[in-house]
């Protein structure tokens, strides 16, 4: 496997070069100006398996889905900061993992291992007040995780319905409200729809909805509850 590197900065390209040797990667980091440099490497040497890596700021808005669009082979970890709304949209639009610039040592070579065995990265996210402060939860950050591309197959219409309902932000409360459901059954459909994605929290639910990619039904499923 051969990494391709999009960044300014030439301290953390150094950096990612550190980490790749350490968790064993023979082939070399490469750079590359930007994705549509990567495209044409891509293009120009199909056989030759490749992840690429792209910093967020030299990424405008729909450049990472034209990309996949264009070169679905190639997965492509994006790198950002704490800023999950971000995360979702590098996601969204088809990245295979999300790491964050300051905890490269510890995210890559995981989302790396993610990544290889066909499955999508989600970093701990923690969310920040305006001056850059983490603010912490009860429950701590989210915790790292993934969930494979085929796990939507594994989810009824019902599961599906309260997935994209929780991707658009509603609580378990108004959920059950729309459905016509108790919140008790609501929360049991949500730990179903949580062990088939392999997600621990919301945060990571909504990612995958993200990149399922799952419409918003104006009308409640009228099957079982």
């Amino acid at each position: 496997m051969r990494l391709i590197l999009i960044d300014h900065e030439a301290a953390f390209v150094t950096r990612v070069r550190q980490v790749a040797r350490r968790v064993g990667l023979i082939e070399p980091v490469d750079e590359v100006a930007d994705l549509a440099g990567l495209a044409r490497l891509a293009e120009r040497n199909p056989q030759l398996p490749l992840v690429g890596m792209v910093s967020t700021t030299m990424a405008v808005r729909g450049a990472i889905k034209e990309f996949v669009q264009r070169c679905p082979q190639v997965p492509l970890i994006a790198v950002g900061g704490n800023d999950p709304e971000r995360m979702r949209a590098a996601l969204g639009e088809g990245a295979r993992a999300y790491i964050r610039r300051g905890d490269v040592g510890e995210e890559l070579p995981s989302a790396l291992d993610v990544v290889r065995d066909g499955g999508v990265f989600v970093p701990p996210i923690v969310a920040m007040r305006p001056g850059g402060e983490p603010l912490m939860t009860v429950a701590g950050p989210v915790p790292a995780g993934f969930f494979r591309e085929d796990a939507g197959k594994q989810l009824t219409p019902r599961q599906r319905e309260i997935l994209s309902m929780i991707r658009a932000g509603r609580n378990n409360q108004e959920i059950a409200e729309t459905l016509d459901l108790t919140v008790g059954t609501v929360k049991i459909h949500i730990t179903a729809i949580f062990k088939a994605l392999g997600v621990r929290n919301r945060t990571q639910a909504m990612v995958a909805a993200d990149w399922l990619d799952l419409p918003i039904r104006a009308q409640p499923v009228p099957t079982e509850a």
